[in-house]
Parts: C-alpha cells; sequence; structure tokens
C-alpha cells in the first residue's frame, strides 16, 4: 500500500510540477534570461520620439506642352505672291517666321529706313544745310544762288508753313541782300546746281514718270525749292522736269522789284564771289522724322546724296551702294549683297534682304546710336502717317515703315502683342505688279503674327 501510495503521490507531485513550468516559466533565475534570437523581422530599439511615418515618393506634374501658333491660312492666301519674310523676337533673338529672308530683293520705302541710319551715322541728328547767295566781286549787279542740298527751301512767305515744318525761306534771303545790297538792282541771277554733278537735276530711268503728275517724287538736284511741289502745302502735288529754273523764278519774286528785269542762267559760282546771305535748314533728325511719317521721296534723295558727299563721294545715283555700306561700317549689319539704287526705295533694282533690315531694327531697339529717333519717327497703326488707315483693330500696336512701288508692297517695323511680347518683322510681297489686295493680304499676315506673338511657329 505504501509503495502505491508513494507511486501515486510521486505521479501527483511531477504532475504539479509539469503544470507550475507550463503556467510560471522555466524554474530558473531572473537574471539568466536567454538572448533573443534575431529574425529578419526584428524591429529596431525603441526611441524617445517617435518613427516618422513613411512618405510617399514626389510625384512630378506633368508639363505643359508650349502653345505653338500658326498663321499658314494668312500666308496661303491667294494674294500673298512672292512672299519673302522674317519675325524676331525681340527678347530673345529667336527667329520665329522666315521665308527666304536672307534673298536680297526690292524693298520699296522699306529703303528709307537705311537712308535714315547712313544719315545718322554720318551726318548726325542736329546738321543742317545751309543755302548761300553770293555777289560778283566784279559786278554787284550778278547774283549766285548756290544749293547745297537743301530741298525744304520754301517760296511761302512770312508766318506761312509749308509741308516742311521749320523750314528756311526765300524772303529771309531776300531780305539780308536787301540790307547787304542797299538800292542794288540785279541784271543776271545764276542758278548753281552743281553737287551732285548734274547741275539741271536727273530722274532716274527706272522711276515711273507718273511720279511727277502724281507728285509723290521730283527730280533729284541740289538747288529746287518746296521740293519743287506745285503747291508747297501739299504732299503729293505735281512736280517740274526742271527744278533748278523753277527755284531761280521763285527766287526772282521774292527779291522784288530789285530783280524783275534780270536774266536766269545755270551756272557755277567763282571761287572769288562774295557770300551776302544765308538759311539753314531745319535739323536732319526733323527731315528723317518726317520722312518716315509721310514716305517722302524727295526729302529720302537728297539725304542718300548728302550721305555720298559725306562719306568722299560724289553724290551720284552710282556712288550709293558704297557710300552705303562705308556710312553704316560701325553698324555690323551684312551690306555686303546690298544695293542701292536710290535712297527712296522707288526702284525695282534695288536690293536687300528682309533679314538685313531685321538687323537694322534690332540695333533701332536696343538704341544704337541715335537710332532711337528712327524709332520716333516711323508710322504707328491708326495715327497720322502712312498707317493712319490701317490695322485699325490694334490702333498703337503696329509700328513700322510702309514701304511700295508697283511691283511690290512692303512692310517693316514692330508689334506689340497680347501677350506682352515685342516682335520685330520684315515682310515683303512681290509680284509684277501689285494691287490693294495684295496690300491687304500681306496685313493680314502681319495681323496673323501679331496674334500669335511669341508663340508663332515656323511650320
Amino acid at each position: 500500500m505504501k509503495q502505491i501510495f508513494l507511486g501515486v503521490t510521486g505521479g501527483l507531485v511531477s504532475g504539479l510540477l509539469i503544470l507550475a513550468v507550463l503556467f510560471f516559466g522555466p524554474l530558473a533565475p531572473a537574471e539568466q534570461v536567454a538572448e533573443p534570437v534575431e529574425t529578419a523581422t526584428t524591429q529596431p530599439p525603441a526611441t524617445l520620439e517617435p518613427a516618422s511615418e513613411p512618405t510617399e515618393e514626389p510625384t512630378e506634374e506633368p508639363t505643359e506642352e508650349p502653345i505653338q501658333c500658326s498663321v499658314t491660312e494668312a500666308e496661303d492666301a491667294e494674294d500673298i505672291l512672292n512672299l519673302q519674310a522674317q519675325v524676331v523676337n525681340a527678347a530673345t533673338g529667336e527667329v520665329l517666321f522666315d521665308r527666304g529672308s536672307q534673298t536680297p530683293a526690292r524693298t520699296a520705302s522699306v529703303m528709307k529706313l537705311l537712308t535714315a541710319a547712313a544719315a545718322l551715322e554720318t551726318l548726325g541728328p542736329d546738321y543742317r544745310i545751309t543755302t548761300r547767295v553770293y555777289v560778283s566781286a566784279e559786278d554787284p549787279s550778278v547774283l549766285y544762288l548756290v544749293g547745297a542740298g537743301d530741298v525744304t527751301l520754301s517760296r511761302t512767305g512770312p508766318g506761312v508753313s509749308s509741308v516742311y515744318r521749320n523750314a528756311p525761306k526765300l524772303s529771309d534771303l531776300a531780305k539780308q541782300i536787301e540790307r547787304e545790297l542797299p538800292e542794288q538792282s540785279f541784271s543776271r541771277l545764276v542758278l548753281d546746281s552743281s553737287l551732285y554733278g548734274v547741275p539741271e537735276g536727273e530722274y532716274q530711268d527706272v522711276w515711273d514718270r507718273r511720279g511727277l503728275t502724281d507728285g509723290y517724287m521730283s527730280y533729284v538736284s541740289a538747288l529746287q525749292v518746296d521740293g519743287d511741289r506745285d503747291n508747297p502745302a501739299i504732299l503729293s502735288s505735281p512736280r517740274s522736269t526742271d527744278p533748278v529754273t523753277r527755284a531761280g523764278k521763285w527766287f526772282q519774286e521774292a527779291l522784288g522789284t530789285a530783280a524783275e528785269l534780270a536774266t536766269l542762267e545755270v551756272g557755277i559760282a567763282p571761287a572769288d564771289a562774295v557770300e551776302v546771305a544765308s538759311v539753314k535748314s531745319a535739323p536732319m533728325s526733323t527731315w528723317i522724322d518726317y520722312m518716315l511719317q509721310v514716305s517722302d521721296n524727295t526729302l529720302a534723295e537728297a539725304m542718300a546724296r548728302l550721305v555720298s558727299l559725306d562719306v568722299g563721294m560724289d553724290g551720284s545715283f552710282k556712288s550709293l551702294t558704297a557710300a552705303y555700306q562705308k556710312a553704316l561700317a560701325n553698324t555690323d549689319l551684312d551690306l555686303a549683297e546690298i544695293k542701292i539704287e536710290d535712297g527712296s526705295g522707288l526702284s525695282r533694282y534695288n536690293q536687300v534682304a528682309p533679314a538685313t533690315i531685321n538687323q537694322l531694327l534690332m540695333l533701332i531697339d536696343e538704341g544704337y546710336g541715335d537710332f532711337a529717333l528712327i524709332d520716333a519717327g516711323m508710322p504707328v497703326s491708326g495715327t497720322p502717317g502712312s498707317l493712319s488707315s490701317r490695322f485699325l483693330d490694334v490702333v498703337g500696336k503696329v509700328v513700322a515703315k510702309t514701304g511700295w512701288i508697283r511691283t511690290g508692297y512692303s512692310l517693316a517695323g514692330f508689334l506689340y502683342p497680347e501677350d506682352g511680347s515685342k516682335l520685330l518683322f520684315t515682310i515683303y510681297n512681290l509680284g509684277e505688279s501689285v494691287r490693294l489686295v495684295n496690300r491687304d493680304a500681306m496685313d493680314e499676315l502681319v495681323l496673323a503674327f501679331y496674334n500669335c506673338g511669341a508663340s508663332l511657329v515656323n511650320r
């Protein structure tokens, strides 16, 4: 029994011990805790700062494609003939549109931009032309009226203005002569217009003779009065084929009774003649402003001859290409292939590439030298001048020199689009002959450039 009791008792004790181990853990001392076993998911030890939340990878915003604006429809219009054009972003110099811009071609009156630049580089903005009267050293009844290229010399009376603001007057010459030679009557009035080598004046063979009758061009002569207009107060007034003799007649009238019996002749003042009177033109800056605003051809031709003389040439038509190249040498304009037949742009044989005109516009925009005067004189859309009736939907936003001959239209200058950019452009629309619809088509294309602004693309 004892053995049975002991066996049963021993079994109960063993069972209780097993239960205690299972419930309370192994009966080992507290300081003998087993080392933890590392696993792949072991957590980092705790810190006083809470772990930061995991962040997502940043996602890039999709970039918008730059807006591109094409002028295809306006460019492909039926009345766009032989197109040459270039449009440049003035701020960056980026060429936005280009059609044959490197090819020299006829400019029409856009040529006047080059003429103005050449005059500013050589003569300067303050240059004034002096017209002088001399008396013979041997015979005080002989006067010499010597032309110096001032086509603005006017026969208008005191207080009356011609188309040329602040023009010098024949009446002022007459008053000075009367003071210097009181009571003197005159037997001969000699008209000296020899400055350009052709005393009687000349008219380019290629120029349309309708320029004389329609009144938009005169003969080129160093001596003439009011640009040889029939009416000195009207821009386009008929001209004659003998501006020198007409100047002499108006001079004779200004002298009054003292010269009523005098004969008129074309000649050259002798070296020993004595000066008795002189008047000065308005400054060249005034000439340039008016020439650009209304596209005055007579002023342009006078400036071209003065530039030629100033750079040491003879003032002839043939001298103008070399004269302009020399006058503008310091500008770094690409002038190697230009051909300058006249200063006004009337000749269809003038050759200047649109890209060259744009180079000049860039200099104007940058304020090179005195070229800000060119910018100030350029016509503005919807305001008085040659753009007064054009681009009326964008008044003040197109600043450009106009051009027209019977074989082409041209326009060159600056656009101020709604996107705040500034574009400079030169465009020629050339053909065998052109009509007003061709000018309108050109204007529509320029307006398309304006509407695109800096988003204009060269398709």
